[in-house]
């Protein structure tokens, strides 16, 4: 009796993974952390079952490794991977570090700096087995290097002494290029495939796709996310002799279907992102999810999730590979997270919608030069997030702060997720915070079910008109025109920043000097990308600007004519008095979502601001950022939230079994790994992301107790 007890688990596990390599033979054991984000089918998932919903509990800090050099606002958002023994980390200054993944100790230190002053995001690296010790590819600032796994120097066969300048192979002068690499790429046979980081101004890079060799740096394909003459979707444009047309680019990651040979790309908005006027049409290959030959480039197909993009709409994550049941059959897909918060669910070999999306008319814009496409695609797929805000969807928290709401709503152009950005105000929900972002989603093979985190937030996308500059020689005009054409969209048209993400430049002449403006301004500086393109004149001008903040007299009251531009008023959200978001809670939620039936399961708070728990509101959710990953041990990890805590969730039930206070805020996915058969949980405890919380430089990885 107890012998058959004993094996009825075993036979029906073996059952179903007979069942489970009929359906999908592509799919893996998840019981590796290699890739960015676990696997290249971007799963993020892990096959491993010691930490269990039975002994999480039990979970505590194995190791804790400081970087030791963070600054004030520094984010650190690696998912690290583990190859062999070893796990490969990132710091908040671009350093690459080797530590024992059992152990955290250091290995190596490779130091970017010496090479380029370290700044911006990067999110991880690429492995790459070269018959040898291994490489390990990595970018900050400019270039991307090449690394050697074992002993953390530069690989000089590689590119031009170990790295490759990313400006190169664009079509245009690398000078006047500023381009960064803020998500790893994806090996595929001898190829690295990557994307970019182009800036979001008018002065934006193109984010074409590239592929180069592994082993020697040498250029392979690029594919034109912005199609040149002769190519299909240049006609989707109204070229504009002397425009710079940039951005729609992969700067979330991307898969990889290795059995089909095909890399699927996730893009964002054209530039400017809250204005067309310059890039009328629909703007191919913005805001698609492309499929592409990984050996060629060559456009397999291609879907566009939304069109003339003015809302910064990007798809923010590579698309998750998944096969799941579908009109009795079972059939291989994609699952693109969306910012409007959407699981757009797409036929992986054709592209097909495999939901019944809808075409609507939508509002038009009545800025001048603009004209918005005038439909959109709705009900795209399993809709997590509201997509539109009225009065019975304001913040219920006290009544001052619903009051407070209600006035301020009604200042401001309302009518859906696809109003327009306007001169008086536009209510933008989800809005470019999401939805789902970067973090990407987490899939389970075994249950065919996806977990992800989403914001439900409100933003307000006002638009200010930036008109032509008519006196190239007056200093004052060229900076101006500089700050507002790139700048303004985060440290806001006042140079007054946003509180919590983006910092005031009044008196920024006071904290540093000239020259240290300057290395700021070319050199980038913790979130702020490197604006290397600009020439001299154009620093000495964009430097005297930010110190004086004056413009020349009438340079913004000119007569409007087609070359005006229009900037966004600063980045806001949506808040009430205090602060807090102005719509109705839960702000952030975690989401499970059954696949067999594409409906959601269940969807809890994830977080609470600790300023409101101590007033007695807790279950109200933050605005997140990083990603969940799901475990075989039927485990949920999460950190991400404002209260800087990370969580383990029952993947049945949303239920918290388990959570820690990290030592700053955990933006960042987690990596789940084995060695000598000891499960650990990592996450980046970096902080200072764009919630406000304080910025951190550790690493802290969990297991059982010995």
């Amino acid at each position: 009796m107890n012998l058959k007890i004993s094996l009825l688990p075993v036979l029906l596990f073996a059952g179903a993974c007979l069942l489970f390599s009929c359906q999908s033979p592509e799919r893996n054991d998840y019981l590796s952390w290699n890739t960015y984000r676990a696997s290249k089918d971007a799963a993020q998932f892990s096959g491993l079952r010691q930490i269990t919903t039975e002994n999480v509990h039990l979970l505590e800090p194995a190791w804790e490794f400081h970087t030791g050099d963070n600054g004030p606002r520094t984010p650190m958002e690696c998912n690290p991977i583990v190859i062999g023994d070893i796990m490969y980390v990132t710091s908040p200054q671009l350093d690459l570090i080797a530590l024992e993944a059992d152990s955290g100790k250091q290995l190596w230190r490779f130091s970017s700096s010496e090479f380029h002053e370290g700044s911006g995001v990067n999110r991880g690296v690429t492995y790459f087995d070269d018959g040898n010790d291994g490489r390990i590819f990595m970018s900050a600032g400019p270039y991307l290097y090449a690394v050697n796994a074992i002993s953390g120097d530069l690989i000089p066969a590689f590119g031009e002494e170990g790295k490759l300048d990313l400006r190169n192979n664009l079509g245009k002068d690398p000078a006047s290029l500023s381009i960064a690499l803020s998500t790893p790429g994806i090996i595929y046979g001898d190829l690295l495939i990557i994307g970019s980081a182009t800036g979001e101004g008018y002065d934006a890079s193109p984010g074409h796709v590239r592929a180069y060799n592994a082993r020697s740096g040498e250029f392979v394909w690029i594919f034109h996310t912005i199609p040149q003459e002769g190519e299909f979707g240049h006609d989707t444009w109204e070229w504009i002799e002397g425009e710079n047309y940039g951005g729609t680019n992969n700067w979330g990651g991307m898969s990889l279907d290795e059995e089909e040979g095909w890399v699927f790309v996730a893009t964002g908005s054209a530039t400017y992102d809250f204005y067309g006027g310059n890039r009328l049409g629909e703007n191919l290959f913005g805001n698609c999810v492309i499929a592409l030959d990984a050996k060629t480039g060559e456009r397999k197909w291609h879907y566009q999730a939304v069109t003339h993009d003015v809302w910064d709409y990007d798809l923010p994550c590579a698309p998750t590979l998944v096969t799941i049941p579908f009109e009795g059959k079972s059939r291989k897909a994609l699952i693109q997270p969306t910012k409007m918060g959407e699981l757009i669910l797409l036929d992986r070999y054709t592209g097909e919608p495999l939901m019944a999306m809808e075409e609507r008319a939508v509002p038009p814009s009545y800025i001048p030069g603009e004209r918005v496409h005038p439909t959109q695609k709705f009900n795209q797929g399993i809709q997590l997030v509201p997509q539109s805000m009225d009065s019975t969807y304001l913040t219920n928290i006290s009544e001052e702060a619903s009051n407070y709401a209600k006035a301020e709503l009604k200042k401001y152009r309302n009518e859906g997720m696809y109003t327009p950005p306007s001169i008086e105000g536009t209510i933008a929900i989800p809005a470019t915070r999401g939805g789902s972002l970067w973090g990407g989603a987490s899939y389970n093979p075994h249950t065919n079910k996806m977990y992800v985190n989403a914001n439900e937030l409100a933003m307000i996308l006002q638009l200010k008109k930036v008109a032509p500059q008519q006196n190239t020689d007056q200093v004052g005009a060229s900076g101006y025109h500089t700050y507002m054409l790139n700048c303004s969209n985060c440290h806001g048209t006042d140079r007054q920043g946003i509180a919590d993400a983006y910092p005031t430049l009044v008196g920024v002449g006071d904290k540093y000097s000239t020259e240290e403006i300057k290395g700021i301004i070319t050199g980038g500086k913790g979130v702020m990308p490197a604006f290397s393109q600009f020439d001299d004149a154009q620093v000495n001008a964009l430097v005297n600007y930010i110190v004086e903040g004056k413009a020349p007299e009438g340079v913004a009251d000119q007569a409007e004519d087609a070359k005006d531009k229009y900037v966004m008023a600063g980045f806001r959200l949506f808040l009430d008095e205090e602060g807090f978001p102005g719509s109705r809670p839960p702000w952030g939620t975690l989401n499970a979502v059954d696949l067999n039936t594409l409906t959601i399961e269940w969807k809890v708070p994830l977080g609470d601001y600790p300023e409101l728990t101590a007033r007695g509101l807790s279950g109200l959710g933050t605005q997140n950022f990083g990603g969940c990953v799901a475990t075989a041990g039927g485990l949920v990890f999460m950190g991400g939230s404002a209260d800087e805590m990370f969580r383990a969730f029952d993947a049945e039930t949303g239920e918290v079994l388990w959570s820690y206070k990290l030592p700053a805020g955990g933006y960042a996915v987690p990596s789940v790994y084995e060695i000598n058969g000891r499960q650990f949980v990592v996450i980046a405890a970096g902080g200072a992301n764009r919630i406000g919380t304080p910025s951190g430089d550790s690493y802290v990885a969990f297991a059982l107790p010995e």
